[in-house]
């Protein structure tokens, strides 16, 4: 019988601690890079280690005979930001860029702090899933901080368009294979931020409120930076 994680248990806390300290560290070495060349290097680490990273995760189910189409396809929100994580790590685009930020700080970082994972360390499967959602974090803050990308006012229209995009594909496959993506058929099984918002289906239209909140949240710091910055422009522009 599988064991499942402990929340914030010892082996979850230790991979906590194991990814702000794997952030700090790459945030260190790509603004100490000269020339960006560390920070190509990590960029291209990063990405290789998400793309075998889901080699992994499909291995894993070929070979322990746990493979199921319908849960199998990469459509959970964790997927779709670590995909647009990979792209803006490869190729620096601005929309992928602003999808891993949001969509991972919205939602990878939830399925993190409150992981609906039914193995603990030293399963494989703990492993593939805490590289997958803290790779995706880590690549968000090296991204942010160290390659020095930021979200613009447009970002939030369109995180919110893509949003309901998704919302849209994650339904119909649902619909069409009887999948949980989103968790828009029910809730996941370990407690998370989803049970305080009501029953099935008023908690995905609360979902939405949320989302747009947390969007504003997460921009604010971006906002505020810029604020700061024109105040002193303008000061100086006054000498």
């Amino acid at each position: 019988m599988h064991a499942p994680v402990v929340l914030f248990g010892p082996s979850h806390l230790a991979v906590l601690a194991v990814i702000v300290l794997s952030s700090v560290i790459l945030v260190v070495l790509a603004r100490r890079s000269p020339g960006g060349v560390a920070s190509r290097d990590i960029a291209v680490c990063l990405s290789g280690l998400l793309l075998l990273n889901k080699v992994a995760v499909y291995a894993t189910i070929y070979v322990t005979g746990e493979f199921d189409l319908p849960d199998a396809l990469p459509m959970h929100l964790c997927d779709w930001s670590a995909i647009a994580a990979i792209i803006a790590l490869l190729w620096r685009k601005q929309l992928a860029f602003e999808l891993a930020y949001f969509w991972g700080l919205g939602g990878t970082l939830q399925a993190t702090l409150t992981p609906d994972l039914r193995f603990d360390f030293p399963d494989i499967r703990f492993l593939t899933f805490f590289i997958s959602h803290g790779g995706t974090l880590v690549a968000i803050v090296f991204l942010t901080l160290g390659m020095r990308m930021r979200p613009y006012p447009m970002s939030l229209v369109r995180i919110f368009i893509w949003s309901n995009i998704y919302l849209a594909a994650a339904g119909t496959v649902d619909f069409l294979l009887g999948s949980n993506y989103g968790y828009l058929r029910h809730k996941p099984l370990n407690p998370s931020l989803l049970d305080y918002l009501g029953p099935w289906p008023f908690y995905i239209l609360s979902l939405e409120g949320i989302a747009l909140l947390s969007y504003l949240v997460y921009y604010t710091p971006f906002f505020i930076a810029d604020l700061v910055e024109k105040a002193g422009f303008h000061k100086n522009a006054s000498r």
